[in-house]
């Protein structure tokens, strides 16, 4: 913000326009929206100016998202539809000069994806491919801003509680039937329909009538708000407003699906032989156990800032968590990921240092976290898991647990990089009250506590042998943990957790519910805190920015007190990336923008 003022007293433009946008990104994520919008509108001035569209129509997004999360939906909407006449005049100017093909296809390595229906992928690497092949009504930009996609405009009520996108025209499936507003209709409702049994259909209990629907109190597929009232028109009718609205709609669960081959050829439409697409890639091959490869479709809709036409994704063993990395050091792979929290990431960067440059580094958006079956025994007796919270040193190991760029857990589950963080509120490391909590449970000294196989995957087996370890010294507790592969653990954590587990959660969007109430009812749906799920419930509703952070804090204070799942560490994200990789954007949350990737020629 300085140093935006003193270029803006210095009269260059470019630069106080850059420190602007960059200033009014960290203000608005930070949720200080009366700086963000001064910030945003200060940039715009110098965009209209320059005749910066582009930049001044995503500008003047970030402006109505600031207003959507003070509930000021008169003056979103008209951030709003100053950002669609900027895109319109977008479209009169001369397009820019695309840079030159990539010499080679991205070459990425990843675990393999269980499906690419975009509607029920539950994981982050299925997620991020889905998100490749399909799009949405809008679509969030790096910096976590949202710009229109399939949708090219929308307005929404006054309450903000009734959303009307209007769709592009000539958006056509890979199979060259149009995209129409049905499809989302369909693509929703089959997410909500009990018989499909998603484990995304929370996510849209926002909407009217949906959580209804969902869990089979109503049967009425018209009563749930979404409907196609026209081929191109498609309205919304939320159960409250919601400030968070648009970047659920940047999310795979609320894409559309193609409605004619779903009903043709019903779960096997997702398959590799049978898939059909809308987004900026389509699937080329899927060689099960092995690769897949996807190529740049040529009828999307959008832009392409890279210059990749074809996307190759080695599958990774769930087993080996540093295979990605000793790829990438033998040149095979263009970017991989260093956050493993199986990894030791001091060690990797200092291995790679010398080569390849540090890391790009994101801020601490996720959290890892132990969660019990609080439904059955002894996981009901809050004593015991208190005893286990305070059985447990966080600063003991955090290389150990997550590598040199995870920090302690010593507040709430809210990681400290999203609003809404409640610091120092975690039950502190006190090895006495511990094994005087046990006792108390029934388990004097260990005696008699039952065998229990706790459960993770791969990637976080150093951590649960840093847990065992600690509660074998502090409880005298021998705990068995069993790894498994992801794709095998899922199933057993829904629709109630069998066992206690570790796992990390990384949010569909930047804000405290994400985590305290779709994360919780994800991961402990039978902790029923009668107080907690008030608060929870109450904040989603309050209009008040700062008394929804005060509900939610004190929320945080009875989820740290009552144990339902113990937060260990806050995690950021970090990429290496090859010298010749000369842009490859990412979110905070992790998402990817493969086709923004551009790759320079280099000599190997």
């Amino acid at each position: 913000g300085l140093l935006a003022y003193h270029w803006e007293r210095a009269g260059n433009a470019e630069k106080a326009t850059e420190y602007l946008l960059q200033a009014g990104d960290q203000a608005r994520l930070v949720y200080a929206h009366q700086e963000a919008a001064d910030l945003y509108q200060r940039a715009l001035v110098f965009l209209e100016e320059m005749e910066a569209y582009d930049r001044a129509a995503r500008t003047q997004m970030k402006l109505g998202l600031t207003y959507d999360t003070t509930f000021d939906f008169q003056r979103s909407r008209q951030a709003y539809d100053k950002g669609f006449a900027f895109w319109q005049r977008v479209g009169e100017k001369d397009p820019a000069v695309p840079p030159s093909p990539a010499p080679h296809a991205l070459r990425l390595a990843r675990l393999e994806p269980a499906t690419l229906d975009p509607t029920l992928a539950i994981t982050l690497n299925a997620a991020i491919i889905a998100e490749q092949l399909f799009a949405g009504l809008v679509a969030h930009t790096p910096e976590l801003g949202i710009v229109p996609d399939l949708a090219k405009s929308w307005e929404m009520s006054r309450s903000g509680c009734r959303y009307t996108f209007h769709l592009r025209d000539g958006i056509v499936w890979s199979d060259g039937v149009p995209v129409t507003a049905h499809d989302f209709e369909y693509a929703w409702k089959r997410v909500l329909d009990p018989a499909t049994a998603s484990r995304n259909a929370s996510l849209l209990y926002d909407v009217k009538g949906a959580r209804a629907f969902h869990q089979g109190i109503i049967d009425d597929r018209d009563a749930v708000g979404v409907r196609a009232t026209e081929d191109a028109v498609l309205t919304v009718e939320l159960e409250q407003p919601a400030g968070y609205f648009l970047h659920l709609l940047a999310l795979g669960v609320t894409f559309p699906v193609p409605r004619h081959v779903v009903e043709q050829r019903g779960a096997a439409w997702a398959d590799a032989a049978t898939v059909v697409t809308n987004g900026p890639f389509s699937l080329a091959s899927w060689e099960g156990g092995k690769s897949m490869v996807l190529v740049r479709y040529p009828h999307y809709h959008g832009r392409f800032g890279g210059n990749v036409d074809q996307v190759t994704i080695a599958f990774l063993s769930g087993k080996d968590i540093s295979q990605d990395i000793r790829m990438f050091e033998a040149g095979l792979v263009d970017a991989a990921s260093a956050s493993s929290p199986g990894l030791d990431e001091k060690d990797v960067k200092d291995r790679l240092r010398c080569h390849f440059g540090e890391p790009a580094t994101r801020p601490a958006v996720s959290t890892s976290y132990l969660a019990f079956p609080v439904g059955q025994s002894p996981f009901d007796d809050p004593r015991l898991r208190r005893a286990f919270a305070h059985a447990t040193n966080r600063e003991a190991a955090p290389e150990a647990t997550l590598g040199s760029f995870g920090s302690p857990a010593l507040g709430g589950f809210v990681p400290s990089g999203i609003p809404g963080h409640v610091p120092d509120i975690a039950l502190p490391y006190d090895p006495e009250r511990a094994r005087q909590l046990l006792a108390e449970a029934g388990y004097p000294g260990g005696e008699g506590f039952p065998p229990v196989n706790w459960l993770t995957v791969p990637s976080f087996r150093i951590g649960a042998e840093n847990l065992q370890a600690q509660w074998r010294e502090t409880l005298g507790l021998e705990t068995r943990w069993r790894i498994m592969e992801t794709a095998d653990l899922l199933p057993l954590l829904y629709p109630n957790p069998s066992a206690p587990f570790l796992q990390i959660w990384v949010p569909d969007w930047p804000d405290p519910d994400n985590f305290l109430r779709i994360a919780m009812r994800r991961r402990v749906p039978s902790w029923s805190r009668g107080t907690y799920l008030t608060l929870v419930d109450e904040a989603r509703q309050v209009m008040d920015q700062d008394k929804r952070m005060r509900l939610y804090a004190h929320a945080e204070r009875i989820l740290a007190e009552q144990v339902p799942l113990l937060p260990l560490q806050y995690c950021g994200w970090h990429s290496l990336l090859q010298p010749w990789v000369k842009q490859y954007p990412k979110s905070p949350p992790a998402q990817e923008f493969w086709k923004d990737v551009v790759i320079e020629p280099h000599g190997s």
